[in-house]
């Protein structure tokens, strides 16, 4: 609870911040504005003030991230993720601040489910997965952890985001993030008992390979009973 209201007075903060900078940014806007046109100059205003602060968010989010990853995989590296429970608050609000800031949900996903608490795990993943539906990283995401939580009772749903992380309108970063995906859509496909679909992304991972992947970069995120 304490973190929970830590993250939203956190959140609080940084957004009263960002509406004073955009109230102060309309205030020269219409110290500048010439005469005539108030109406059209107030559309104008109430446009640019709404893109300034949607730009001033995902910067504000994308400096939180860049300042909590180098701690995240440097000087923490050595833990346990479960232990990591002190990244959740600022993970948090890059998630509100930037909702497409794909790493926030992949992460704090992973921190809150190796803590135990599976439910709130996969709200976290399955918001992202809503704000992102073409991400095929969350949707890797999604689907490893409903296949860790319960196999048998969200193989259905853990095959249809499957299914759309192989397909094309599925959108991936790096070529790792994509090799360690199709892993996990694979077990899926093998909980099936479809090993024909099973042995036809074991190919492409096999070119992926060839092609530069390098995988298992995070041995924990590992399926357990998935091959």
């Amino acid at each position: 609870m304490r973190s929970t209201n830590q993250t939203s007075l956190s959140v609080a903060v940084v957004m009263l911040a960002l509406i004073l900078v955009l109230i102060a940014g309309q205030a020269l806007a219409a110290v500048s504005a010439p005469a005539g046109g108030v109406a059209a100059t107030g559309r104008v205003m109430g446009a640019t003030g709404f893109a300034y602060l949607g730009g001033l968010r995902t910067f504000t989010a994308a400096i939180l991230w860049t300042r909590l990853e180098p701690l995240f995989h440097g000087y923490y590296g050595g833990k346990h993720v479960k232990e990591l429970k002190e990244f959740l608050p600022t993970m948090r609000l890059v998630q509100t601040l930037d909702p497409q800031f794909e790493q926030a949900y992949y992460n704090a996903a992973w921190i809150v489910a190796q803590r135990g608490n599976m439910e709130e795990a996969l709200a976290i993943a399955r918001e992202g997965v809503k704000n992102n539906p073409n991400s095929g990283l969350l949707r890797a995401n999604y689907v490893q952890l409903l296949i860790i939580d319960d196999k048998v009772a969200n193989l259905d749903e853990a095959y249809d985001n499957a299914v759309f992380g192989l397909s094309p309108e599925a959108q991936w970063t790096t070529i790792d993030d994509q090799f360690e995906g199709y892993a996990i859509f694979r077990t899926v496909f093998t909980l099936r008992g479809d090993d024909s679909t099973a042995d036809k992304i074991n190919e492409v991972l096999e070119r992926m390979r060839l092609d530069g992947a390098q995988p298992g970069q995070d041995d924990e995120r590992v399926i357990p009973g998935g091959e």
